[in-house]
């Protein structure tokens, strides 16, 4: 199933109508196996190539789309992932890859007083490769999937991942003139890699994107965070971070705050403080109970004025419909087959 087989229209219009919390019910992101035998193609043998080889990874897309289908909201999608501290790569640092499955920036700076503005490098080697990922997977997903951006975090993360988080700490302490000066530079390399994603993505979708925290948006959209926060106590988020999350809010149409884990929990009156932010997506971290056995939390964030962005498994989301006002919620699910 695709795009072509949906009405797009409709599905961002819902989408629309539940990032204002206008909604009646919620919307439903369904996707489901069709049981069908696919061959994947053969795995590259080295873990950069499994990062870096694009024709290799859509290939791979293309063939887990042949067995998927969608109900309600549910649309094909696609987001170029290259770890979470790609935005640190775009600035000039090194990734060190070591799984499959994530990677992490070589820490570089040793003294912000000696380190050069932090800069969006367009003609880096990691924002060229970004280019080729979103220009391939754009061009192939013409007419059936929605290419999304990458995951970009900045704020915190993003300078935790140049000097490291525990350096970090520290340096709120001696140096917290260089600090805030440094959030306002990594906040303007964000705003660049975010346009040169939807400059190469808005043109092909029909001006609609989506993130890794799927929604289905005409405009500018992006999932934002700072798990850094998780480290600091209220005072300091709201002296050094609380203006950014305002900030990259008002930079976009719709946005989600990925809110990770019990720590960060501290600062969600800050968070949701900022006016163009939309929707929390709670995650309550490994070893913490499931998404259902939150309910307070979940009813906290709407009383907060913030819609929910929810994922789990299929009891676990029919269990969460009874405990939540349905006004600004978006449910994501992946079922095994249609009849689940």
């Amino acid at each position: 199933m695709d795009i072509r087989d949906l009405d797009m229209n409709r599905i961002t219009a819902r989408y629309d109508e539940v990032f204002r919390r206008r909604n009646k019910r919620p919307v439903f992101n369904i996707s489901y196996g069709l049981g069908k035998t696919v061959t994947m193609p053969p795995t590259p043998a080295s873990l950069k190539e499994r990062w870096f080889n694009f024709e290799w990874r859509i290939e791979c897309v293309e063939r887990n789309m042949e067995n998927t289908g969608f109900l309600a909201e549910g649309f094909p999608t696609v987001w170029c992932n290259l770890g979470p501290d790609i935005l640190a790569a775009f600035t000039g640092s090194e990734l060190v890859i070591e799984s499959d499955s994530t990677n992490w920036a070589r820490f570089r700076v040793k003294d912000w007083k000696k380190e050069p503005p932090i800069v969006f490098h367009e003609k880096g080697f990691y924002w060229q490769q970004m280019k080729k990922f979103l220009e391939l997977c754009v061009e192939r997903g013409k007419g059936r999937w929605l290419t999304g951006s990458g995951d970009l975090h900045t704020n915190g993360d993003g300078l935790a991942a140049l000097r490291g988080p525990e350096n970090l700490l520290m340096d709120l302490y001696d140096c917290p003139g260089e600090i805030h000066k440094r959030l306002a530079e990594m906040h303007k390399a964000f705003q660049r890699a975010l346009d040169g994603h939807l400059k190469i993505i808005h043109p092909a979708g029909n001006g609609m994107n989506t993130s890794w925290c799927c929604a289905a948006v005409k405009g500018r959209f992006a999932t934002i965070q700072n798990d850094f926060c998780c480290m600091v106590g209220p005072e300091m988020f709201d002296e050094f971070f609380k203006e950014y999350v305002e900030k990259e809010a008002a930079y976009l149409d719709h946005s989600i705050y990925h809110l990770d884990g019990p720590g960060a929990v501290r600062h969600l009156d800050s968070i949701c403080a900022a006016p163009h932010l939309d929707v929390i997506q709670w995650v309550p971290g490994a070893g913490n109970k499931p998404m259902n056995k939150w309910p307070e939390l979940l009813r906290r964030i709407q009383k907060l004025g913030k819609g929910l962005w929810l994922y789990g498994s299929p009891e676990e989301q029919l269990d969460i419909l009874t405990q939540v006002d349905p006004k600004g919620c978006m449910y994501t699910v992946w079922c095994k087959d249609r009849t689940e």
